[in-house]
């Protein structure tokens, strides 16, 4: 429910700004623009995973757009502003999902929490993980599932056995991964891996069970086929070292 209040939120936002939700009036020209004028360290870096990932269709022109705009207009170090775009950069060139970087990325703007906490997070009460934490944990999702057995196939491609599309693969991934923070950011135990398995399962079983299902039932059953409560409280056990 969380994400899908922000869901609405950020889509108000983006047509408050004068943005199409389809980016149609924004274009990866006008992303390029933004990021030179803030006049990165490591630029280089940062310009081309962004275009690279905008080409290929995996992030809205005016999504990105919106998040290096909120990001200028922050008062806040610019090694913390660079550091956000970095680490979506590092997850784009590993070839991880950014939807949920971006998501929280926004989320933490919105609610005008210091980017310092956005990039590295909090070990207070509640326990906050930033986009470092959070990437991760998205690559470590993947890498599970690798180990398991599970492989992402281009689009178009014919599947094998046990192989997905890579949209489908990159959902499984991110949904994956954002349950396991959620559980963490709730005060959730590390050694209760039953209960992250219990709370991702519930997770991909709802989406797939949607009119217009996010994950198909055949994708998460052989999730939770493969994976074991004690693959989650090892990936999660890293985040409180």
């Amino acid at each position: 429910m969380r994400r899908i209040v922000f869901a609405l939120f950020f889509a108000a936002c983006l047509l408050s700004a004068g943005f199409s939700l389809a980016g149609a009036e924004v274009s990866i020209a006008d992303v390029q623009e933004a990021l030179t004028s803030l006049s990165l360290a490591d630029s280089g870096e940062i310009m081309e995973a962004f275009t690279l990932n905008l080409s290929q269709g995996n992030l809205e022109p005016a999504e990105a757009l919106h998040l290096i705009d909120r990001l200028t207009a922050k008062d806040a170090d610019p090694e913390d502003t660079e550091g956000i775009l970095l680490s979506i950069a590092h997850a784009i060139q590993d070839g991880l999902p950014v939807t949920m970087l971006i998501e929280k990325a926004e989320e933490g703007l919105a609610r005008n929490v210091p980017l310092s906490i956005i990039l590295n997070g909090s070990n207070g009460q509640p326990r906050i993980l930033g986009l470092t934490q959070r990437e991760y944990m998205l690559g470590a999702v993947r890498d599970l599932l690798y180990s398991k057995g599970i492989f992402s196939c281009p689009s178009g491609a014919q599947p094998v056995s046990q192989s997905i599309p890579v949209g489908r693969f990159n959902t499984l991934v991110n949904e994956t991964a954002d349950c396991l923070a959620d559980y963490v950011e709730a005060g959730g135990s590390p050694l209760e891996g039953h209960l992250m398995y219990q709370q991702v399962n519930t997770r991909l079983a709802d989406l797939s069970n949607l009119t217009a299902p996010a994950i198909l039932p055949e994708d998460a059953r052989l999730v939770m086929d493969r994976i074991t409560p004690a693959d989650l409280t090892t990936i999660v056990l890293k985040i409180f070292e």
